[in-house]
């Protein structure tokens, strides 16, 4: 189990790279590869050789990469489309929410592949999908939320791969931002047809509910949560956990990047879709079952005051606030056995001159 005490660190990165590197005699396949960078806008951080070089823990991270292999995999005959209806699949069911370390959920997983990565070996799957995780200082949430829900998308033959996107500044937190942000790094490593916008506190309860793309619409996954009585807060509530092609995705634009601290971002995103002619759509209550899980470290998620002052003015905004618009420094890009950890440093004032 983890433990909470430990070395300082400056960002959960760094406690990501301490876990993996002191935990190496557990998990002697691990290959792990970081890059380092100080590059503005939407560049990737590639793993070239005249990248500049990491420093302390992400040395660390990269030389211990270096002395171990690759892991190997068999690849399998695959004769035959991945169904939407897996035999593997349970139904409802009680989920184990336990804080795991970085290196005990890799441990657990061990046919997943560097940098969160996932596809089935028996079936073609139907399409590409990210799983975006905007993160800032909520540790035991995401490491709660990752082995369940690991074991939901490799039950439904999913090819997957997970993204944490933390910001690293100390501005106030910008999920919006944040989720722009991991599409664009996202689409730069993979052309991807689905993307996941997945909070962190929300762990899934039943494996039916299949985590892929509608073609013709985006769709609303948490219909159901346990704190609402496995309803929603309210109607037209489009937060929590969604999906878009990411076709859809670009064609309103993203996030909006104007809300910085807590509310209205995720009705901001609904009413772009409404506005682009989008049907959208909520998995039926009976499936779309969540758990969230406790929060601790409120002071990052203060309300917005000006959070009903920007959605006013919402579809004024669409064309020109978004991807098309998001201005970020990207500071680390980390390939981990269990995720891809993006750090995403940005500036308010920046962002909203």
């Amino acid at each position: 189990m983890l433990l909470d005490q430990g070395p300082e660190v400056s960002s959960d990165l760094e406690r990501v790279i301490l876990d993996f590197t002191e935990n190496q005699r557990d998990r002697t396949t691990l290959h792990l590869s970081v890059s380092s960078s100080g590059l503005d806008g939407a560049s990737v951080v590639s793993r070239c050789a005249d990248s500049p070089e990491p420093v302390g823990h992400l040395r660390m991270a990269r030389d211990l990469g270096r002395r171990f292999r690759s892991r190997g995999f068999s690849m399998a005959v695959k004769a035959r489309i991945c169904s939407t209806t897996p035999k593997e699949l349970v139904g409802r069911f009680s989920p184990e929410l336990q804080i795991l370390s970085p290196h005990e959920i890799a441990a657990k997983f061990p046919m997943m592949k560097d940098g969160g990565h996932y596809t089935p070996q028996s079936c073609d799957p139907i399409e590409k999908v990210a799983i975006l995780i905007p993160y800032r200082s909520r540790w035991n949430n995401l490491h709660t939320l990752l082995p369940v829900l690991i074991s939901v998308l490799t039950r439904q033959h999913v090819d997957f791969t997970i993204y944490v996107i933390e910001q690293v500044s100390g501005h106030k937190f910008n999920k919006g931002l944040m989720f722009n942000a991991g599409f664009i790094e996202a689409m730069n490593q993979r052309n991807y047809d689905c993307i996941i916008l997945h909070d962190v506190d929300m762990v899934p309860v039943d494996d039916r509910n299949l985590y892929r793309c509608n073609k013709s619409s985006p769709l609303h996954f948490s219909s159901a949560v346990d704190k609402f009585n496995y309803s929603t807060l309210y109607s037209g509530l489009f937060g929590g956990v969604s999906c878009f092609t990411t076709d859809h995705f670009r064609l309103v634009n993203g996030f909006s990047n104007m809300y910085f601290g807590w509310g209205a971002e995720d009705d901001d995103l609904r009413d772009r879709a409404l506005f682009k002619n989008l049907s959208l759509f909520s998995k039926p209550s009976s499936i779309g079952a969540y758990n969230m899980l406790p929060h601790s470290g409120s002071h990052n998620w203060k309300k917005n005051s000006d959070r009903f002052k920007i959605y006013h003015k919402r579809l004024d905004r669409i064309e020109i606030d978004g991807l098309n618009s998001a201005k970020y420094k990207m500071a680390t890009v980390a390939f981990f056995p269990i995720y891809t950890w993006l750090t995403i440093d940005i500036d308010e004032n920046e962002v909203l001159e």
